[in-house]
């Protein structure tokens, strides 16, 4: 039987048909690549099978084992989580480099637009006249040409919009959704945080076999930066015995209800995922105000001032907290567009005046 959800149409989101004319935008054969992979790890084969993320999971519970195929799936699985996160950096940089080359391509464009006018005929003609000259051949008109041919090599460079098809599937493979922090009886029993329906499902694999991802070109020295845990469960500005202990993911119901990834957030591990938030922090340059070695596990002040001070530079809604917007940015992954964009360093232009001490105060009637 084949994959229930069938692949969306490309041309709902692109201009574009790549089928029609590959060459128009190269960068979505890429996305329509990315978009069968999210495809096929969310579709099943036959019913009553689990997707095939679920039963990619399940080998987690055979990573003590030393079995030919426990050995040779789960190095497997690293590397395709590694190739994603790879391609994820190549497409920022690509981004910025585009960029660049767009600048290029309008000031080309708008030069074009000057020097045909100025090599015209008919203008090099009014300036003779005005200048009392009698008429002569124009010695720019063969640089029109020459001018049309820049402008038709530009043309054919790509713009930074092409690779929104790539990044947004990238982005839905990676993205991390959280059910909402302000959820009644969130406490340290509670154990789950994610919607796994919309959770990037290398996401999910990748805490399934508790296995680092690494986040890469982050901030101006476009370091990296490897996290395990960041995002599994939900954490706020509280002391550790408050913060939830165990993060739990399942999927289907009842009889069919089966675990796909349990984290504990004790011993070894307790405070993990703050301990990431703030090492990302530090390295994108935001190390102020400092934070003792022995505090960086624990969600208290001066982790949401910190966080606030990213929230602002990056301009993301300023709460403290380590919310789907705020998180999903540390990892390079914006939330509202729906793509990737890469974090923005520290930028004390940005934050004069700032006061990271507090949220702002929300406007009459809470809108």
């Amino acid at each position: 039987m084949a994959d229930p959800t069938p692949p969306a149409d490309p041309k709902a989101d692109h201009k574009a048909d790549p089928k029609a004319d590959p060459k128009a935008n190269p960068f979505q054969t890429v996305a329509l690549l990315l978009q069968a992979v999210r495809t096929s790890l969310d579709g099943v084969r036959q019913q009553p099978q689990a997707p095939r993320w679920v039963r990619i999971a399940r080998i987690r519970g055979f990573q003590s084992e030393n079995d030919y195929i426990s050995t040779g799936v789960i190095p497997v699985v690293e590397g395709f989580i590694k190739g994603i996160g790879y391609l994820a950096k190549l497409t920022l940089d690509a981004k910025d480099l585009l960029f660049q080359a767009d600048a290029a391509k309008a000031l080309v464009e708008v030069s074009a637009a000057l020097l045909t006018e100025v090599t015209k005929d008919e203008f090099y003609a009014a300036l003779l006249a005005v200048a009392g000259q009698q008429p002569a051949s124009n010695p720019l008109s063969d640089v029109g040409g020459v001018i049309a041919k820049a402008v038709e090599i530009a043309d054919k460079v790509p713009s930074p919009e092409d690779l929104k098809t790539i990044g947004k599937e990238l982005f839905l493979l990676l993205r991390i959704d959280q059910r909402p922090l302000n959820e009644q009886g969130l406490d340290s029993t509670t154990q789950t945080h994610l919607e796994i329906a919309t959770t990037g499902k290398l996401r999910l694999l990748s805490f399934a076999l508790d296995k680092p991802f690494t986040v890469r070109g982050l901030g101006r020295n476009k370091a990296e930066l490897a996290v395990t845990r960041l995002g599994s469960r939900r954490v706020w500005e509280a002391s550790a015995d408050k913060l939830p202990v165990r993060s739990l993911g399942t999927f289907g119901e009842d009889e069919a209800k089966e675990t796909v990834f349990d984290l504990g957030f004790a011993d070894a591990n307790a405070g993990k995922d703050i301990a990431e938030a703030n090492a990302l922090l530090e390295t994108l340059g935001y190390t102020e105000p400092a934070v003792a070695e022995a505090e960086k596990t624990v969600f208290g002040a001066a982790l949401a001032r910190r966080l606030r001070r990213f929230q602002k530079v990056n301009g993301l809604p300023i709460t403290g907290a380590l919310d789907v917007p705020t998180i999903n940015g540390l990892l390079n992954l914006d939330s509202k567009a729906q793509d990737l964009v890469r974090s923005k360093p520290y930028d004390a232009t940005v934050l004069t005046n700032f006061n990271d001490s507090k949220n702002p105060t929300p406007p009459a009637g809470g809108a």
